[in-house]
């Protein structure tokens, strides 16, 4: 299973590349007032309105200020819905064993589904089904 492995503040988290549709530099996005914290605002990407989602508000939802300086967009898909993922920098793209995947039991965040060990970094791989709930 290929999976696109990315930092966020300084941990690192993954995709499964069967949801990743592109990966791109950074662009300019468009606010969207009364949006939810999570949300930074509306992309054009080749002529398509995609929302752009800061993921650090996403997972750590706390009233934190901390802004992160982002590098790539990950734009994920489902069935005809796209969005895309701010990320501080795409660090691997590997093939990872099934069997190197540990389903994690205790579901405290349920946008983590499972963990890897890549190299000498512990990833958190995104459960996309809730993602796009």
């Amino acid at each position: 299973m290929q999976m696109i492995i990315f930092t966020l503040n300084e941990n690192y988290y993954a995709f499964s590349s069967e949801n990743v549709e592109e990966i791109t530099n950074k662009m300019p996005w468009t606010p969207v007032p009364q949006s939810p914290a999570w949300v930074q605002g509306l992309v054009n990407l080749r002529g398509n309105v995609i929302t752009l989602i800061n993921f650090y508000k996403l997972l750590s939802p706390k009233d934190e200020i901390e802004e992160i300086c982002y590098n790539n967009i990950i734009i994920v898909k489902n069935d005809e819905e796209k969005i895309a993922f701010m990320v501080d920098e795409v660090a691997w793209v590997l093939d990872i064993e099934p069997s190197a995947i540990q389903q994690l039991d205790d579901k405290t965040d349920e946008l983590v589904s499972s963990v890897i060990q890549v190299k000498d970094q512990i990833v958190s791989v995104i459960n996309m089904e809730k993602l796009f709930l």
